[in-house]
């Protein structure tokens, strides 16, 4: 059984759909009981850290509240049946657990609930944001070996637009049998026109929305990777770091500590935007730990989904 401490609040592994977390406040320490097991101690799912324990008390407390141009607040609920739904999703189209999912969007609801799904079912995410052009792109999803990948039509910064669509199409098409994506769900909005490859590119709502919003964490070890981060400003660097299962809790933990050492501060949205335009998930999944709520001031964002 694992046992982790948050702010001097002990917390054993996740129990039974339904049943309430205990709530726990500051910044989360990860640790481990020793087990007889290959994988190193067991712990608790993250994704049952970040949401399922927060449903009973504070269920329509906001996770994440989307400000400006498409403004939108999801609460724990509602974040809690997202994640369920698309872990079920990724897990019926041949994701397994150990396997690379790509998250090719910038910050967002359904980029937060990738995150977590990930982590639901054991699988690897990588945050992939507006690249600068299809090669690097390329080059990452051939290296980190992605099955499947999250992507939008394009993302508007201010007037700046960058495709996401297109320039994931043509990374693939020049990675050819060197890349191992087969599947790709597309969020969109109504009937915004996108060239979809059939039998590989599907919209995210079609799919996703089918499935049942209830889905058991997996078991976790701290061992089992968790997370692949592309270094930022090494210019020509092509390889990740994968990240296990406790490094990516401890540093989460650090992560918190170091922004918020009182455990009550609230952590500006601007921050994680660029913490996630980096390609790290850290401050996502600390936020939501404490049961604060993730701010997107909303000045980048997929056109496909405000119909623009």
């Amino acid at each position: 059984m694992t046992r982790m401490m948050y702010d001097d609040v002990s917390v054993l592994s996740a129990p039974a759909m339904g049943q309430v977390f205990p709530r726990m406040t500051g910044s989360a320490v990860f640790l481990g009981v020793p087990v007889p097991s290959a994988h190193g101690q067991r712990m608790l799912n993250i994704s049952a850290l970040c949401v399922d324990r927060h449903l009973g008390d504070h269920a329509d407390r906001p996770a994440i509240s989307r400000q400006g141009t498409g403004a939108q607040s999801v609460s724990y609920r509602d974040l809690h049946e997202r994640v369920c739904r698309l872990a079920n999703a990724l897990t019926d189209q041949g994701v397994q657990r150990g396997d690379r999912v790509a998250i090719h969007l910038p910050l967002m609801v359904e980029s937060v609930v990738a995150v977590l799904a990930c982590m639901r079912i054991g699988a690897v995410h990588v945050v992939l944001p507006a690249m600068p052009g299809a090669m690097p792109l390329r080059e990452r999803l051939v290296d980190c070996g992605a099955v499947a990948v999250l992507t939008g039509n394009e993302t508007i910064r201010d007037t700046d637009r960058a495709p996401l669509k297109v320039t994931l199409d043509e990374a693939l098409d020049t990675a050819g049998a060197r890349c191992r994506v087969k599947l790709v769900l597309v969020v969109t909005a109504g009937d915004a026109d996108i060239t979809m490859k059939p039998g590989r590119d599907h919209r995210h709502d079609a799919v996703v929305d089918w499935y049942e919003p209830d889905y058991a964490p997996e078991v976790m070890y701290e061992d089992d990777p968790l997370f692949m981060l592309y270094p930022a400003g090494r210019a020509g660097r092509r390889h990740g770091v994968t990240y296990t299962a406790g490094e990516y809790g401890r540093l989460t933990s650090c992560t918190m500590d170091m922004l918020s050492p009182s455990g009550d501060a609230g952590i500006p949205g601007a921050l994680v935007e660029m913490a996630w335009n980096t390609g790290q998930t850290t401050l996502i999944v600390g936020v939501l730990a404490k049961g604060d709520t993730i701010m997107i001031d909303g000045y980048a964002r997929t056109a496909a989904i405000s119909g623009n």
